[in-house]
Parts: C-alpha cells; structure tokens; sequence
C-alpha cells in the first residue's frame, strides 16, 4: 500500500466553471454559509421529541451518554434549497414544519416567524428555497427546477 498523491485544486481559478469566489484583498476566500457554527440547545427538554435518545458526545454506556442531547450544532443555510429532509434528525419534509418546531434557544426565532403575516412566511420560505448551491454545469445564476433558465 503507497501513499495517496496529494491533490491540489485552486478555487479561485477563472479555469473553474463561474459562478467563483475570489479572494479579498489579504487572499481570504469568504464562504457565505448562513450559519455560526455552534451548538445551541433547539428543545423543550429531554423528553422533546426533537431531542436525541443518546448523546453520542459522551462516552458510550456511561450516564452522561443514556441522558440524550439536546444541543445540536446550526446547520448551514447555505444549499439549504436543494436539500431535505430537514433539522438535525431529518424528520421534516418541508422548511416550515422544521422552522416551527424550533424551541429552547431558538424558540423567539420560531415565534418570530409565526408572528409573520401569513404572506411573509410565505416570502421567506421562498428565499430560503433559492439558497442553492448549483450543479458545475449550470450557467444562470437563477434557475428553475431541473437547473432550468428562468
């Protein structure tokens, strides 16, 4: 068995299909990903059903391990329109039901978003729908279904 060879790939090159990133003024690529990357307890509790039986960051078989978690990290908005099922554990098919079943440390988002004329909720869960990240191929920026010109 050898050793693999090292793959290098510039993400900046104008040889790579647009739409690209380029680099700031300091050569820093910025990736818009909608999210902050911590955890946040989402639940009611441990008996919420969003809630994880196990909490697989403990130790196997110990207490701290049977007690479940609650606390997941946010998951990037970013390619959120062409992924699904939603939340953490993927029980949601559509973006609203795993919007509304927000609680704990982002429960005021979710009554946020029920405050919302229904119209409103509406607009937001299409622009959250354009949140895609498109095939190379794809030569428009705004697309239909199938990666179709509009």
């Amino acid at each position: 068995m050898g050793d693999a060879p090292t793959l290098s790939v510039d993400l900046t090159s104008d040889g790579l299909p647009a739409p690209r990133l380029k680099p700031d003024a300091r050569g820093i690529v910025w990736v818009p990903a909608f999210t902050d990357l911590k955890l946040h307890d989402i639940t009611t509790g441990s008996t919420d059903p969003n809630a994880e039986p196990l909490d697989q960051n403990q130790p196997a078989g110990t207490p701290k391990f049977f007690a479940g978690n609650t606390k997941f990290i946010t998951r990037k908005l970013c390619g959120v329109g062409n992924s699904g099922p939603f939340l953490h554990h993927g029980k949601f098919t559509t973006m609203r039901e795993a919007i509304l079943a927000h609680a704990g440390e982002a429960f005021e988002s979710s009554r946020n978003f029920q405050a919302l004329t229904s119209s409103d909720r509406d607009c937001l869960i299409e622009y959250l729908k354009t949140l895609q990240i498109l095939p190379p191929e794809t030569r428009n920026l705004t697309v239909g279904e199938n990666s179709n010109r509009r």
